[in-house]
């Protein structure tokens, strides 16, 4: 296996960006992270690279902390070797990671391999299924009326903001932060509510990530007193159809895969399940 290093994301794109664009609801977190150090200065630039079988690629990878390194798998064939060579590459190079954003497998190959240089564990944070729309079903949705948070409701949105990340046990904002994050997202017109037939908010989502052919939507969360009445179901049915009538090429979200509920929602309105993507964080022994 050869570990092939990148000088800068630029160059890893231009060998890369075509393929990672193939498949781009699954690669786009190490196409986001790309884009993004692209932007940045030097220091933050960080690590990209491609695991090799002679000519084939087996895996493309990106470190930039202080994100978790993001391993994107190009095909199944000796994806463990891939792993187990890309730990021991990072391992002699002294490259220290936070964590890990995989396919299980991959995620469990490069675990076991890094564990035995390094005096650490890993915990898991999430598993994930990602999913993708790319035409509507169907269906009637339940009664209500979809529309833009106003500037008002901006508190609102920061509270269920915070609930989805304590539900989620992803890396919490403050308050603070969470209601600037939710004033200016109000502002780009990013947030989109639903109102029930008593003209209650019941639920909410954010098209919070614009991709080269597609829109990422976060923030998917209903109080747990309107669960189950389809809230989400109909609100994802009017964004995803409203982002796809715009010229999207498709829609993709994360989902928990501890909420099969809201899996089954999804599919309802058109959504499938492409592979799953597991966060694992790294815990430092103690000296």
């Amino acid at each position: 296996m050869l570990v092939k290093e990148y000088e800068n994301a630029q160059t890893f794109l231009s060998d890369y960006e075509k393929l990672l664009l193939e498949k781009e609801a699954v690669s786009q977190l190490i196409l986001y992270t790309a884009y993004q150090a692209m932007k940045s200065s030097e220091s933050e630039k960080g690590l990209f690279g491609a695991v090799l079988e002679e000519e084939q690629t087996i895996l493309l990878f990106c470190n930039v902390l202080p994100h978790n390194l993001i391993i994107h798998v190009v095909t199944q064939e000796d994806v463990s070797l891939a792993c187990v060579a890309l730990a021991d590459f990072l391992v002699a190079r002294h490259i220290s990671i936070t964590g890990i954003n995989a396919r299980l497998e991959a995620c469990q190959s490069f675990m076991e391999q890094y564990k035995k240089h390094i005096n650490c564990t890993f915990a898991m944070k999430l598993g994930m299924d990602v999913m993708e729309i790319r035409k509507i079903n169907d269906i009637k949705p339940v009664e209500g009326f979809q529309r833009l948070a106003l500037p008002e409701e901006a508190k609102l949105v920061a509270d269920w903001m915070i609930q989805f990340q304590i539900e989620a046990l992803t890396s919490e904002l403050d308050y603070e932060a969470a209601l600037n994050k939710a004033t200016k997202l109000i502002e780009e017109n990013k947030i989109y509510l639903y109102e029930n037939s008593e003209q209650k908010v019941v639920t909410m989502a954010i098209a919070s990530r614009k991709l080269v052919n597609g829109m990422a939507i976060t923030y998917v969360f209903t109080p747990e007193e309107n669960r189950g009445m389809g809230y989400a179901a109909a609100n994802m049915y009017y964004l995803s159809k409203n982002l796809l009538d715009r010229g999207y090429e498709f829609c993709t979200l994360f989902v928990d895969k501890k909420n099969p509920l809201s899996n089954r929602a999804y599919e309802k309105v058109g959504y499938k399940i492409l592979e799953d993507n597991y966060e694992y964080k790294v815990i430092q022994a103690e000296a």
